[in-house]
């Protein structure tokens, strides 16, 4: 009948009029789209009907409207508001994409997704991430600190309580994924502290899950391999602005030197990365030792400074020629995305044994010497023209070392220039490793190196001075041990050598 069919029109109509929903209820009623009562400590909504009140958030996501990223559903335990929510899209699709920019990782890809679903503890600090790491690069990856004054900040810092607070109450749990939970938020919580500029906090986060790590290869309890070589990778570049009084690697993973040295050849691109990285483990700590010494020091250890240098350089000169061979051979036959892993470590192999041969005190040939590093940077230039979608963080290798050792340690101002330029050109953080940071400390060197010549050139000082990090130096100065960073500390030396000329 028509007037039966008008009521069941208007009907359905009511039935489909969403009510007013609180934007600030609690965390249980806003994943169940209902109005909450928002009453003290739990909300009636909740007690009444058996549900445990998930409490209330007291801080928000704010939302970036150009970011269009897919809706999620369901989190860890089923719990995901409609901020964690927009928090895992953004760590899905657009942080893992960063973080796997360089090389493909089952960590980033697989098992850390997986574990947001599954573990309530990893999906709060995704979404810390997620927040710190979107306004990082709002700043254009600046080294700005904590600002509790920042939403996105006091949403990070609710997120992290949030996770501490879930692996706490996990502290005597017999599971034995705890382990690679426990080990997956060390992570995540490095990278959040390295986002801030925090390196003293991130050391601490990085020490824990070292230990956990040593503690099970002592104990004999399996590690999935992927997590423990991001943490050997970050543990190596600590020693750039870490805790000097300690020696940098994980202990019982020792490597054999001749195991590289006896290498007839790689099968494929991730064996030939894999032995790269066991050959950086020791690389990486020795040059930050050499670069933070006195001359004095280096004078009366030459020796055996020498003798450890020599050792180095025989294993990467062998692995250079092992993987030549190899990039010579399968280059061509390789995907897009191998193709860009295996110019990084070629670039990174020429870059580390023209710093480890120069970083003692030998005589050099400086025209060679220009030579080597002018080749280096053109290497450098050349790929990131071909690579313009950069990534702003991965927890790899990359290239920030090698330019760098270019804007610092080049003998032509020139080229050292273009280093600093193609720094500040893609901000970015590679480990422990940060680009801003990095341009910052060559500029001091490069402003010392004008003033050694007594030199007035305004157009390169007026360069060298455009768009500066003012809060760098600060950054360094309430740093732990920021001072003694050993690319700082080899500017300070410098300094100190000039005002005794």
């Amino acid at each position: 009948m028509p007037g039966e069919l008008i009521v069941r029109t208007e009907s359905a109509q009511r039935r489909r009029k969403p009510g007013k929903r609180s934007r600030t209820g609690c965390r249980t009623c806003r994943v169940r789209r209902i109005k909450c009562d928002e009453a003290p400590g739990s909300c009636r909504n909740c007690t009444s009907t058996g549900r445990a009140c998930d409490g209330y958030d007291l801080h928000r996501f704010p939302i970036k409207r150009e970011l269009c990223l897919p809706t999620l559903g369901m989190g860890a335990g089923g719990i995901m508001t409609s901020d964690e929510k927009r928090g895992f899209s953004y760590f899905q699709y657009r942080l893992v994409p960063d973080l796997v920019g360089f090389f493909d990782s089952w960590l980033w890809q697989k098992l850390v997704l997986q574990m947001c679903h599954s573990d309530p503890a990893v999906c709060h600090a995704v979404n810390m991430v997620s927040a710190i790491h979107q306004d990082a690069e709002e700043r254009g990856m600046r080294l700005a600190g904590e600002d509790l004054q920042n939403p996105k900040h006091r949403f990070a810092l609710e997120q992290a309580a949030r996770s501490f607070a879930h692996l706490q109450k996990r502290r005597a749990s017999p599971d034995p994924q705890l382990r690679e939970v426990v080990l997956v938020c060390c992570l995540l919580f490095v990278m959040a502290e390295l986002l801030l500029g925090e390196f003293a906090r991130a050391f601490i986060h990085l020490r824990s899950g070292t230990q956990i790590l040593e503690e099970s290869l002592r104990l004999g309890i399996p590690v999935i391999p992927c997590l423990s070589e991001t943490l050997r990778v970050l543990n190596s570049q600590s020693s750039h602005v870490g805790d000097f009084e300690s020696e940098s690697g994980i202990q019982g993973e020792a490597e054999n030197e001749r195991d590289i040295e006896t290498l007839e050849g790689f099968g494929s691109l991730k064996v030939a990365r894999q032995c790269f990285q066991r050959v950086m483990y020791r690389v990486i700590p020795f040059i930050a030792t050499a670069w933070r010494l006195p001359q004095t020091e280096i004078l009366a250890n030459y020796e055996t400074l020498w003798a450890r240098r020599q050792r180095l350089l025989t294993s990467l000169e062998h692995l250079a020629k092992r993987f030549e061979l190899f990039y010579q051979r399968e280059y061509a036959t390789l995907n897009a995305k191998e193709q860009i892993g295996a110019d990084i470590v070629r670039l990174q192999l020429v870059a580390k044994t023209i710093v480890l041969k120069t970083c003692l005190l030998d005589e050099y040939d400086y025209r060679l010497l220009t030579l080597e590093y002018s080749n280096l940077l053109s290497g450098y230039e050349n790929f990131m023209d071909r690579f313009p979608c950069r990534p702003t963080i991965t927890l790899d290798y990359g290239l920030s070392f090698g330019l760098f050792a270019v804007a610092s340690k080049c003998p032509d101002l020139g080229i050292r220039l273009r280093a600093v330029d193609a720094l500040r050109k893609w901000p970015h953080y590679e480990g422990m490793i940060n680009s801003n940071a990095g341009a910052g400390i060559a500029v001091e060197a490069i402003k010392l190196e004008l003033h050694k010549m007594q030199t007035d050139d305004a157009e390169r000082v007026s360069s060298i001075d455009q768009d500066p990090d003012v809060s760098f130096w600060e950054m360094i100065r309430r740093t732990q041990n920021g001072t003694q960073w050993p690319a700082v500390r080899d500017v300070e030396l410098r300094v100190k050598e000039t005002r005794r000329l």
